[in-house]
């Protein structure tokens, strides 16, 4: 069958069990595979890092094989396979039963909601029957109240290959019972391997926990949020168009450096999860812990192969475990270093020192607001995002937020919501945008008719007027956003009617092309706006004409500016831009044939004074058309002097 036949239903089977109790050479024996891949590994017989296989069913099952490492050394990296896993077996050689890493594996798997498995009792060749089956009586009481409760309990010896085959059905018996994975969801690949390859570049390896990707896909690199386009996809090892949800997958990124990336990093479609240091999330002990959760507690947080360190805040109990304690309580982990996590995410608690696995978290709000212990406003919205309409909870923020939004990362992952509106790093109730974009409607009418030579409002000044709350640079991104649609454009930092502003009265224009006739027969040398309001015809003619009221000289010289017209050198320096355009190319042509320019033939050039030509000497030095060096001039990279 072709690889992403949609007739072949993917999944990840993850091999779980205590140290050598032979899962690697039962993943050998059912795939052809040796998972155990770094030389230490083959040296010293254990498992140290993840192995990956893959495994075919048939009956339109295809497996992708995790093996865990069993040491208790290494059960970080155990963790960090089983997030994603679909379904599991969970070794238990014959010849020495149940043993602790057997324990703590089954109840991280079963803290990470896996779904369904097998227990496979290996090593059958090395005891007799009776003893077998008092290890699958072991088996049994083991799983009860577990994801394996009820489960095949199918005895093996990868040795003389003897149960293979009941395996594989059990397999996928179990695998057939399970849900379709769903592809229609965001995008999300942890990261557990990173390596490069001549003409391929940076190669990130991981199992696909949700959506699907394409070759051209962009996508993010989170954290840092670094974007990236996919080059190639590999699909167990083969190439392909795409990838899904269940399957492992390679993929060759473009634009990102191999040390931008580490294990336990997610390549995300934009939005998908969030990287924070706080996160609320429901927390429940495992069962073999018999000691407490204390409030404060520092402690390891295991999630999608990263580790990090943080203190959980307990939030409805004093502390959990100990005699008759609550073993589940609604907690806030505040971290020393972030997590990208979305909601409904599955985390792994572990005590700090000694490092055991203690308790298991579900991710209720990824990037939540700081609470009080025992806050009721924290913990009814937490309820809400438990049991309740997440979903109301949140249209209900978006509304209490009026204009100013929320950050995306307050979005509880529904910022796709009909009613949600995303823009930059805000998301905005779409309703109250649009109430928004009439306001600003009116605003531009209104300062319009105030001020009929002015472009448009200063968008600082519609800001203050709609009491938008968040920071300028939100405003600019919704201004800028919301103008695509609205009856009002962004023109600098003005918004205005149009790009060039309100149509003047016939009056109102004709005096204003009259000015402008007047500025251009100045030259470079300008007046200053007093000393033109009187020796102007223009101005002279205008002065009590009610039709020209507003044609005030400061006014003018505003509108000639924002129209073109003019170039402001400084605030009391206004020059024509034909005049301008044409000393600039004076300039070009000196510089051509001279290094340095002094004031001297700066005034030759331009014949200004030193009362304009200083001035005029630090506008083009701003604007990059010259570059001071000491007491002289040389050209500035806006001239492009070859």
């Amino acid at each position: 069958m072709p690889l992403n036949d949609p007739a072949i239903r993917h999944f990840i089977l993850g091999a779980a069990g205590h140290v050598d109790h032979g899962k690697t050479a039962l993943i050998t024996a059912l795939t052809g595979t040796n998972t155990d891949r770094l030389k230490e590994e083959q040296e010293r017989g254990i498992s140290i890092e993840l192995g990956f296989a893959e495994l075919d069913l048939g009956g339109g099952v295809r497996l992708g094989v995790v093996d865990m490492p069993g040491h208790e050394k290494f059960v970080k990296q155990m963790v960090s396979g089983a997030g994603g896993v679909d379904l599991a077996f969970l070794v238990i050689a014959a010849d020495e039963g149940v043993m602790p890493q057997t324990i703590e594996h089954l109840e991280i798997l079963d803290s990470l909601g896996v779904r369904s498995g097998v227990v496979v009792v290996a090593k059958t060749d090395m005891v007799d029957e009776e003893f077998t089956a008092v290890v699958i009586e072991e088996a049994r009481e083991l799983v009860e109240g577990t994801f394996l409760e009820d489960k095949p309990i199918v005895p093996v010896s990868a040795h003389k290959r003897l149960g293979l085959e009941e395996l594989k059905d059990a397999l996928r018996a179990e695998a057939l019972a399970l849900p379709v994975r769903a592809e229609q969801g965001p995008f999300r690949l942890p990261v557990d391997r990173i390596f490069t390859l001549p003409g391929a570049g940076v190669i990130v390896t991981g199992t696909c926990w949700s959506g699907s990707v394409a070759v051209g896909d962009r996508l993010v690199v989170q954290p840092g949020e670094l974007p990236v386009r996919v080059r190639e996809v590999q699909v167990h090892g083969r190439k392909a168009e795409r990838g899904a949800s269940g399957q492992r997958l390679a993929l060759a990124l473009h634009g990102i450096k191999r040390d931008d990336v580490e294990r336990g990093f997610q390549v995300i479609a934009p939005q998908a999860a969030v990287f924070s240091r706080r996160i609320d999330v429901r927390a429940t002990l495992m069962p073999h812990y018999k000691g407490i959760i204390k409030n404060r507690q520092r402690l390891h947080v295991h999630h999608a192969g990263r580790e990090v360190l943080g203190r959980i805040i307990l939030l409805d109990a004093q502390e959990l475990g100990g005699d008759g304690g609550p073993r589940t309580g609604l907690a806030q982990l505040h971290l020393e270093d972030g997590l990208v996590t979305a909601r409904e995410d599955r985390l792994v608690l572990r005590f700090y020192s000694p490092v055991t696995s203690i308790a298991g978290g579900i991710v209720l709000d990824p990037s939540p607001r700081s609470h009080k212990r025992f806050e009721d406003k924290a913990l009814q919205v937490l309820a809400v995002l438990e049991d309740g309409d997440p979903g109301a909870l949140f249209r209900q923020r978006l509304q209490d937020a009026g204009y100013a939004g929320l950050p995306l990362a307050e979005a509880l992952g529904m910022e796709g919501d009909p009613r949600a509106l995303v823009i930059g790093k805000r998301v905005y109730h779409r309703e109250l945008v649009e109430d928004l974009t009439g306001r600003i409607a009116g605003l531009v009418d209104e300062y319009a008719a105030r001020f009929p030579l002015r472009l448009g409002i200063p968008k600082e000044e519609a800001r203050r007027k709609c009491r938008f709350k968040g920071g300028a640079n939100e405003w600019n991104a919704l201004c800028a956003a919301l103008a695509e649609e609205a009856p009002w454009v962004v023109a600098g930092d003005r918004i205005a009617q149009s790009a060039q502003g309100p149509e003047p009265a016939p009056a109102l224009k004709e005096a204003l092309d009259g000015a402008a006739a007047e500025l251009a027969g100045f030259g470079l040398e300008w007046p200053g706006q007093d000393a033109w309001a009187e020796q102007s015809p223009v101005f002279r003619r205008a002065a009590g004409n009610p039709a020209l009221r507003d044609f005030k000289v400061a006014e003018v010289v505003r509108n000639l500016v924002d129209q073109g017209h003019a170039v402001a050198v400084s605030n009391e320096y206004i020059v024509p831009t034909a005049a301008l355009a044409e000393l600039v190319g004076k300039l070009r042509a000196y510089f051509v044939e001279n290094g340095e320019l002094a004031f001297g033939p700066f005034r030759e050039l331009s014949g200004l004074s030193r009362k304009l030509g200083i001035p005029m000497l630090e506008y083009l030095d701003q604007t990059g058309v010259t570059t001071r060096k000491g007491d002289v001039r040389i050209a500035g990279p806006a001239l492009e002097i070859p």
